[in-house]
């Protein structure tokens, strides 16, 4: 999930590479909170959210920035 991102073709920090990772798991987060309600989310987009919020909570707990 957390890869190289880049800005106008310079690669970001660490630190604002993880801030990108964060907010778009944000995002993702807010899509789905908005379509759960009204049962658009199949059990494997679960899923896959869940793995992704897993992976991302490991890095967390493991960043230092």
């Amino acid at each position: 999930m957390i890869e190289e991102n880049r800005r106008i073709g310079r690669p970001m920090c660490r630190s604002a590479n993880f801030a990108v990772v964060l907010r778009e798991a944000q995002w993702e987060l807010d899509r789905v909170a908005f379509r759960l309600p009204r049962g658009e989310v199949s059990r494997s987009e679960r899923r896959r959210l869940a793995d992704v919020l897993t992976e991302l909570a490991d890095h967390l707990r493991d960043y230092e920035g």
